[in-house]
C-alpha cells in the first residue's frame, strides 16, 4: 500500500514548481523583451570605399514611435593586414586578432512603419559603413541596442572584405659588394675612395655644397639714421655781455664797453682823492 505524502513534502513540491515556473517566465520575458537581430549576410564586399549591410530587426512589441533610434555597435576583432614580405612579389594577407577594442557606435533611425502609417514590431533595414568613418577590412562583432540601453537580440559577427593599406615588412640588408650599396658603404665605413660622379658634381658647387645666402640683406637701419638733423646741431652764441647798442655793429659795442670801463675808473679815482683830503689834519677846519 502506497504511503501518502506528508503536508510538508507537498508544500516543498509546490514551492519548487512555482519557483521553476517563475524562472521560466523571467527567462522567456527577457528573451521577448530583447527581440531579435539578424544579418542577411555575414560577409560583405567593399564597393567604392564602403560596405552596404542588410539586416532584420524584430522587437518584442511595436515601438512607441515610428522611427526610434537604435545604436549599432561595431567592435573590431580581427584586422586584415596587407604586407610586403621577402621572396614574394605580391602582398600577403595576415589576420591579426585584436583585443580590448572600443566599439564604433552608429546611431541610426530605424523605420518600423509601413506606407499606411501603421507601426510594426519588425522591419528590414539597410545602411552603409565607410572608410571615412574609420572602418577597415576585417572582422567585427555587432550588437544592436535600444535608446534605453536594452540589447536587441544577441551579438553577431560580420566580415568586411577589402584591401587595406600595404605595410612593408621586408628585411633591410646592407651588402657592400652590391653596386647599389657602394655609395652608402664608401660614405660610412669603406674609407677614402676615388671620386665618383656625385662627388664631382658636389665639387663643382661652390662652398663644398653648403647652403649659403645668395645676397646680403639690407641693413635694419639706413645710413641716414646716423646723420644729425638740423635741430640737433649745437648753435654757437657770440661772446660778450650780450648787450647791443642800437645802430652800432660789433665795433660800436666794443667802444661802448671801453667807455663805460673808463667812466667807472675815473669815478673810483675821484672818490679815493676826496677821502685822502679829508684825512689830512691841516685841512680840517
Amino acid at each position: 500500500m502506497k504511503r501518502p505524502k506528508s503536508p510538508r513534502s507537498r508544500a516543498f513540491t509546490l514551492s519548487f514548481a512555482l519557483l521553476t515556473l517563475l524562472v521560466s517566465l523571467v527567462v522567456t520575458g527577457t528573451a521577448l523583451a530583447s527581440g531579435t537581430f539578424k544579418l542577411r549576410s555575414t560577409s560583405v564586399s567593399e564597393v567604392s570605399g564602403g560596405w552596404h549591410i542588410y539586416c532584420d530587426v524584430i522587437l518584442a512589441r511595436p515601438p512607441s514611435i515610428a522611427h526610434p533610434t537604435l545604436k549599432f555597435l561595431f567592435t573590431r576583432t580581427v584586422y586584415f593586414e596587407r604586407a610586403r614580405v621577402d621572396n614574394n612579389p605580391n602582398p600577403v594577407i595576415n589576420r591579426t586578432p585584436l583585443v580590448n577594442q572600443n566599439p564604433s557606435v552608429e546611431s541610426l533611425e530605424v523605420d518600423f512603419a509601413d506606407a499606411a502609417g501603421k507601426i510594426w514590431n519588425r522591419t528590414h533595414f539597410d545602411f552603409s559603413l565607410t572608410r571615412l568613418r574609420g572602418y577597415e577590412a576585417g572582422e567585427y562583432k555587432v550588437q544592436v541596442r535600444m535608446s534605453d540601453g536594452t540589447d536587441v537580440g544577441t551579438p553577431t559577427y560580420i566580415t568586411l572584405n577589402g584591401d587595406n593599406d600595404i605595410i612593408d615588412r621586408r628585411a633591410i640588408t646592407f651588402d657592400a659588394k652590391n653596386p647599389s650599396m657602394k655609395k652608402v658603404a664608401s660614405g660610412v665605413d669603406a674609407g677614402p675612395s676615388h671620386a665618383t660622379a656625385d662627388e664631382s658634381v658636389a665639387a663643382a658647387v661652390p662652398n663644398n655644397g653648403e647652403v649659403v645666402p645668395a645676397s646680403s640683406a639690407p641693413p635694419f637701419l639706413s645710413e641716414d639714421a646716423f646723420k644729425k638733423q638740423p635741430e640737433e646741431e649745437l648753435r654757437e652764441h657770440p661772446k660778450g655781455c650780450g648787450c647791443e647798442v642800437p645802430g652800432l655793429g660789433p665795433a660800436g659795442v666794443t667802444f661802448a664797453s671801453g667807455a663805460l670801463s673808463a667812466l667807472w675808473t675815473g669815478l673810483g679815482l675821484s672818490v679815493l682823492a676826496w677821502r685822502r683830503r679829508r684825512a689830512r689834519p691841516g685841512d680840517r677846519g
